[in-house]
Formats: C-alpha cells, structure tokens, sequence
C-alpha cells in the first residue's frame, strides 16, 4: 500500500465514522429540531470542507490525474465513475444545505441518507478497486510525490488548525450521539 493510497483510505475512515454518527442524529429523539439543526449545519460544513474540497480535491487534482498517465481510462473507466459520484455527492450535499437554510428537517434527512448510501458505495469501490489499482501502477516514489502533493494541496486549501477543528466537532458529535 502506497503511502498517498494510505492518506486517502485514512481519510475514508474519518468520513465513514462521520456517516455513522449522521445515522445516529437522524435517529435520535434526544435533541430539539432546533439543536438538530445547529448539528447539520456543522456537518454540511464538515463535508464541504473535508469530504468534498479537501479528499475529493486530492483525488481529483491529483490521485486521478496520475492513474490517467499511468493508461487507466477517465471517461467510461473506473475515474469516470468516480468523478460522476463525486458530482453527485456534491448536489446531495447543496439540497441539505438547501433543507437546512429553509428549517426543512424532513428533506435533509432524505438527502443526507441518499448522500450516506452514495458514499458508503463509493467508498467500498476505491478501496477496494481504484485504490488497488493505484497501488500496482504508481510505484512508491510516486505515491510519496503525490502524498508530498497532497499535503502542500490541504494546506492551501484549508489551511493550518482546520483538521483538528474538524475532528473535534466529531469527537463532539460522537459524545452528543451515543
């Protein structure tokens, strides 16, 4: 395993930790709608931020860009699909953001449960298929540009603190939803 494979499966862990805790807020009585909201306006951010602009910009800018050197088809390929289920996350996460600005609880749930099923999906293909992949056609010295690229790319992007921001709204999150 590659060490720039290995950021992004870590990375798949943290969101797919998220997704459980979504479940759980969607379930739970505990909370006022009003406190719910509070919540999903902090995971909108959250998947913004790190899922989307963060671990999608890393693939896109630059996992993908390397396997498409490397021979592997974009268009009707593995990335292709991958690119097509980043977009449609993308509007999954605009219509909650859209349910929550209008105090629409129902219709973020709905989405936030499309959204979850999507990326569950998606995230079993790219390790299990695409991730894989990258392994055996970038080599180590490859994956450690790459992982170099990455870096330099979050700090740009998100900047310096933002991480352990994120990660302590989950740890937040985690405690709130038991």
């Amino acid at each position: 395993m590659g060490k720039a494979t290995q950021d992004l499966r870590k990375e798949h862990k943290s969101i797919l930790y998220v997704l459980e805790i979504v479940d759980k807020m969607i379930s739970s009585d505990s909370k006022k709608d009003i406190e719910k909201i509070k919540y999903y306006d902090e995971l909108i951010y959250f998947l913004k931020v790190f899922a989307d602009k963060c671990h999608h910009g890393k693939e896109e800018n630059f996992l993908f860009e390397e396997l498409v050197n490397a021979t592997l088809l974009k268009d009707g390929g593995p990335i292709g699909v991958m690119l097509k289920e980043h977009a449609e996350g993308r509007e999954y996460i605009a219509l909650m953001d859209e349910a929550i600005k209008d105090r629409n609880l129902a219709r973020f749930n709905v989405n936030a449960i499309k959204y979850s099923q999507l990326l569950k999906n998606h995230i079993t293909k790219e390790d299990n298929v695409l991730f894989q992949l990258a392994d055996e056609l970038l080599d180590d010295k490859k994956q450690e540009q790459l992982f170099e690229r990455f870096e330099q790319y979050e700090e740009r992007v998100i900047g310096h603190g933002v991480h352990e921001k994120l990660h302590a709204m989950i740890h937040r999150w985690a405690e709130d939803f038991k």
